[in-house]
């Protein structure tokens, strides 16, 4: 009876154990700590009246949506891609900030959380993706004339080799001119907010923080392969609206703040230094 009941507890502990090292990035020792950059003042950042800085409903910004629906499979034939599709991410603690292209990400859950960064039409396997700890930021370079979306994600989910589109997206573009466009989308749903600014002294921004999640009506929800549910897509993939969902973010966040469909508002900024700075509340994965 003794043996038996202390070959129950070894399993439970071994159990949460496991619960609790999941969390965290799979075969990472977690021992090296993030290259941490100050926290921004989200308050002082979201005081700035939209009528001081200029706001555009695409601008400079290239968006190129996925091209295949959640979880499917990747094609045989060769894509026509615009450039060639990572086949295996790199991954990062944060990378040294010299000044150069790219954006800071704060993780504002009280969790450790890791971040996707996916090139336009590059579904499959991201490009870069970091782990930040709770309340951390980080500053993540990116490459010149560099498209894409950063999600929230888990490694489990979005480094299985399928796309994972459902969700907020942060897209940004950078020119010739090494100016980086950016916007916050909710055209491919929502699992939480995300805020994003310039850091040239412009003042602008763009996204939301709240929770829209929370008490939503039915309608509007959709599932992710983990079981949460999340605000669904706005557009369908067949180019029409899904209007639940759509109503929802418009009147919880609206078209000056996000891109709710493809024909409202002005999303947009752009940031003259090539430089973001990012802040992601908690949110579903």
């Amino acid at each position: 009876m003794l043996g038996k009941t202390l070959t129950t507890l070894i399993s439970l502990l071994a159990t949460s154990k496991a619960v609790s090292i999941a969390r965290h990035p799979l075969g990472i020792d977690l021992k090296p700590q993030a290259r941490n950059e100050s926290a921004p003042d989200i308050e002082a950042i979201i005081s700035i009246p939209a009528a001081t800085f200029k706001s555009y409903s695409k601008g400079g910004l290239v968006r190129d949506g996925t091209i295949i629906a959640e979880g499917e499979v990747h094609p045989k034939t060769a894509m026509n891609e615009r450039w060639t599709c990572s086949t295996s991410p790199s991954f990062t603690w944060g990378d040294k900030d010299d000044g150069g292209l790219g954006m800071t990400i704060t993780n504002a859950d009280a969790a450790w959380r890791a971040f996707y960064i996916y090139y336009n039409t590059c579904d499959y396997v991201p490009y870069k993706y970091v782990w930040i700890s709770p309340g951390g930021t980080v500053f993540v370079s990116l490459p010149a004339m560099f498209q894409g979306r950063i999600t929230r994600g888990t490694d489990e989910w979005n480094l299985g080799g399928v796309p994972r589109p459902l969700g907020t997206w942060l897209e940004f573009a950078l020119d010739n001119n090494s100016w980086i466009w950016g916007d916050v989308s909710l055209i491919r749903g929502c699992d939480g907010g995300v805020l994003v600014w310039s850091l040239d002294d412009s003042g602008s921004w763009k996204g939301f923080t709240q929770d829209i999640l929370e008490d939503a009506p039915s309608s509007v929800y959709d599932v992710k392969p983990s079981g949460e549910l999340v605000i669904a897509a706005t557009e369908n993939w067949d180019g029409t609206t899904n209007w639940p969902p759509m109503m929802w973010d418009f009147e919880q966040v609206g078209p000056e703040l996000v891109y709710v469909d493809d024909a409202h508002g002005n999303p947009v900024i752009v940031s003259k230094d090539g430089r973001f700075g990012t802040y992601w509340p908690a949110g579903r994965l």
